[in-house]
């Protein structure tokens, strides 16, 4: 965070961001030349969507058992060829839209043979060789080719922890007792989200891209919502009745609380383009529909991460909020003001309503034993402690 002498400087910085191209870098031209840019892309934007999804749910006996679902899984791969061509055409609107197929690692599709993998796995590993194939074949001619120099600058001061926090996941593999496990846990929880990230920094330049990564990470937690909705108001006396008497939706999820993950990473978001589209200098981003779309996405989101019943999942939220908040406040003054009287305001709501919250913390969420998951986590927490002292250097 910046600090607050350097306000009136930052603004003035994204006054210049504000010219920065909003086009892609050079292309091939367009497919359909009779379109717009703006029809032409939301095309395109369309085709990678569309293929991508009916690839997955033709022939994938892991959705149900509909008679489009037990096809041949073969029958689908044209949809997968398609998908590669767009993501030849326009890589970065392929990499941009990755997010989409983020929740439903539950849900596999079978590849060939035995071999399944989550939707994630398929558009990542698609946009991935297409971008390795279009290296070999057009090398320095390459769109989203970046120096040495420019990929460090893009990477920052994360660069180096990134390094070895790599390093150190990758040598865990050889010390593990089940290395095919290792392995593929490596992979999906280390290795693939690294490299999409370089992916990002790569093909992502314009305020276009971003936007439209953007887009797709509010739209997977909409779709998340929506389905929420769906199972608590259509579904719910088929959802689990907990030991303590609540029923939480999961939507894909084999947990409520995966979905109070997924929403603490976009509802910030949200909230985030909801404040600055009243800013200035933030290109595509000031303009008050922006601001209506924002808090029309955030309302059902928030909405169904209460009905989840995912506490930590709020008091991240609720801190997010007003982090937010604090950096919305461009005068020092005012927000200083507003420090002081949300910490003395803070102070006395603890002070007064303290039993209330730890009964909410420590007897909400009990399970048959009459044991919170709170105090659950805090037995983890002990156990992680003596098994870091145990084995300091090699771990478990």
């Amino acid at each position: 965070m910046l600090p607050l002498s350097d306000t009136t400087q930052t603004v003035e910085n994204a006054d210049t961001l504000s010219h920065a191209p909003s086009t892609p870098p050079p292309n091939k031209g367009k497919l359909l030349k009779g379109l717009s840019p703006f029809w032409h892309d939301r095309l395109v934007e369309s085709g990678l969507v569309v293929s991508l999804a009916l690839y997955y749910v033709v022939g994938n006996a892991h959705l149900g058992t509909g008679r489009l679902f037990q096809l041949n899984p073969l029958l689908s791969l044209p949809f997968l060829l398609i998908f590669a061509a767009l993501c030849w055409y326009r890589l970065s609107f392929a990499v941009a839209l990755v997010p989409l197929a983020l929740p439903y690692y539950l849900l596999q599709k079978t590849v060939i043979s035995h071999y399944s993998f989550s939707l994630a796995e398929i558009a990542f590993g698609t946009c991935l060789m297409v971008a390795l194939l279009q290296i070999v074949l057009q090398r320095e001619k390459w769109h989203y080719r970046l120096s040495w120099h420019e990929l460090r600058d893009r990477l920052g001061s994360f660069a180096i922890p990134m390094l070895v926090f790599f390093l150190a996941a990758a040598f865990s593999v050889v010390i593990a007792y089940d290395h095919t496990f290792a392995l593929r846990a490596f992979r999906e929880e280390v290795f693939d989200p690294l490299v999409y990230l370089l992916l990002a920094v790569f093909c992502l330049r314009s305020r276009q891209d971003l936007a439209r990564l953007l887009i797709a990470l509010l739209t997977t937690g909409l779709v998340i919502a929506l389905m929420g909705l769906a199972q608590y108001f259509l579904f719910r006396n088929q959802l689990v009745l907990e030991a303590d008497g609540v029923r939480r939706v999961h939507a894909v999820y084999g947990s409520a609380n995966s979905i109070g993950l997924l929403f603490d990473y976009v509802l910030p978001i949200g909230l985030a383009l909801a404040v600055i589209g009243a800013q200035r200098g933030f290109g595509i981003f000031h303009s008050w529909w922006v601001r209506v779309l924002s808090v029309a996405v955030c309302l059902p989101l928030l909405l169904v991460l209460y009905l989840t019943q995912s506490r930590g999942a709020e008091v991240a939220i609720a801190v997010a909020a007003v982090f937010i908040a604090a950096l919305s406040i461009r005068n020092r003054k005012v927000l200083l003001v507003a420090g002081v009287i949300f910490v003395i305001g803070l102070g006395v709501f603890l002070i007064a309503f303290h039993r209330s919250i730890a009964a909410f913390i420590f007897a909400d969420h009990t399970s048959a034993t009459g044991i919170s998951t709170a105090t659950v986590r805090i037995y983890l927490w002990e156990s992680a402690l003596r098994m870091i002292h145990d084995h300091l250097w090699f771990g478990v």
